[in-house]
């Protein structure tokens, strides 16, 4: 029987000198190196002087991790210490840097204690070519099915600001033609007012990492042939240090009804649901600043307080109904007497408040609170029902240094004095009423 075919090869290789061994070692085309426990280069073949464009004798001594990322040096530094004990390490995925910047490779590695205690044989297989060939032909067609049919839009972004590649949502979201915005700056798809917030999430980004949670901002982005932009919230992830990538990696998502529902519950956080006018905390708000603004510009503003005088009765004589149809009368009435620059808001219950900014004379509120007075007078038809509910009104100047909760408390004393005094009238806070207050 002939001897196998493969038999005259093998024992061709066994008769390989040790010489013969040590070069063909030395021009694998993978990079093979010795590092010893701390990290340090202890040998090394010519492709790992390729790779890191450094003789072998000028990298053997120096530290092995100085080439690793940061982000991977913990990793790498784990691997190394799970070697200890096996035949053969689990092959890792790194990035190191080189001449050429930084490279991904995968790393595998065997502990050779017959070279020095503690010492690994790691042989590095460069991928980065491979993957971004992979990358740049959509060599998983189910993911770019994906990526391209998602409801999201995703970019890569160079780190300059050019859109290297985007996916089919721009089209479908924006109408956009993908191959026209590619190769242009992001910042042409983003509304001039939003373009100084894109740029700073781009520099929050670059300070940042993949470890780190994406950098998030809110923009508007223009349709195509210039209709009404759109809100999107963008999320942009570092991978500028990715080899693969070497960019952003940024999607987007229509925020339209998202931003509807915010400006839904603001507003039903500052107003009341029954008349439509403020709420409290919107006339508290309000009067803040406009107390600000007096105090710079020494002008006066009025706080007026009114509270309604036959609510409860009509609520109890003829029911909610009735009652809830005076509020917003009532409300109706302050809307149609006041200004644009004024505000009018329901405090609770059956107690509304004004405030008058930019007023040439007292005159004028004096003026606002007759008007209300009258139209409060004149009976309303609800059903068959005829009723009326007058109004108490008291209210109050700002002066120099004067502080929200005293406006409020002088207006709110000149009302009570109102009703003290008859009921359907006004009054101005006076002093004296401070007095009868502290008195109490």
């Amino acid at each position: 029987m002939g001897e196998p075919v493969l038999g005259p090869r093998i024992r061709q290789v066994e008769e390989v000198g040790g010489d013969d061994l040590t070069r063909m070692l030395r021009d694998l085309p993978d990079a093979v190196l010795v590092v010893d426990a701390t990290g340090d280069v202890r040998w090394a073949n010519t492709s790992t002087e390729r790779m890191f464009g450094r003789s072998i004798g000028e990298s053997v001594g120096m530290s092995g991790l100085d080439f690793v990322h940061p982000e991977d040096l913990h990793f790498v530094l784990l691997s190394l210490v799970s070697i200890q004990g096996k035949e053969v390490g689990a092959p890792i995925e790194v990035r190191l840097r080189t001449p050429d910047g930084w490279r991904l490779v995968e790393m595998k590695g065997s502990p050779i204690t017959w070279f020095d205690a503690g010492c690994v044989l790691l042989s590095l297989r460069d991928l980065t070519d491979r993957r971004r060939f992979e990358l740049a032909h959509n060599h998983d067609a189910r993911f770019r099915a994906v990526v391209q049919n998602a409801a999201v839009v995703t970019m890569l972004v160079a780190p300059d600001g050019t859109v290297m590649s985007c996916s089919g949502a721009l089209s479908r979201l924006l109408g956009h033609d993908p191959e026209l915005v590619e190769g242009r700056p992001l910042a042409h798809l983003v509304e001039h007012r939003d373009r100084h917030a894109l740029e700073a999430a781009l520099a929050r980004s670059a300070q940042g990492s993949r470890s780190i949670a994406p950098v998030t901002v809110c923009v508007n982005l223009s349709r195509k042939m210039g209709s009404a932009s759109v809100p999107f919230e963008l999320a942009v992830v570092n991978l500028v240090d990715d080899p693969t990538v070497g960019g952003y990696i940024i999607t987007g998502h229509d925020i339209t009804d998202r931003m509807r529902l915010e400006e839904e519950l603001s507003y039903q956080a500052f107003h009341d649901s029954l008349t439509g006018l403020g709420n409290r905390a919107l006339f508290q708000n309000r009067l803040t600043h406009a107390l600000e603004r007096t105090e710079r510009s020494r002008d006066q503003l009025a706080a007026l307080f009114l509270d309604m005088d036959g609510l409860k009765e009509a609520n109890d004589r003829y029911g909610h109904a009735v009652g809830d149809a005076l509020l917003r009368s009532m409300g109706a009435v302050l809307v149609g007497n006041i200004r644009k620059a004024d505000t009018a808001a329901r405090l609770g219950g059956d107690e509304f408040g004004v405030i008058v900014e930019d007023f040439d004379h007292p005159g004028e509120v004096f003026a606002l609170a007759e008007r209300i007075l009258d139209e409060c007078r004149q009976p309303m038809v609800i059903g068959r029902t005829t009723v009326s509910a007058t109004v108490s009104i008291g209210f109050s100047f700002s002066e120099p240094g004067i502080t929200l909760d005293e406006l409020m408390s002088h207006a709110d004393r000149a009302m009570y004095t109102a009703k003290d005094r008859g009921k359907d009238r006004f009054e101005k806070f006076e002093e004296w009423m401070r007095a009868a207050t502290e008195s109490v």
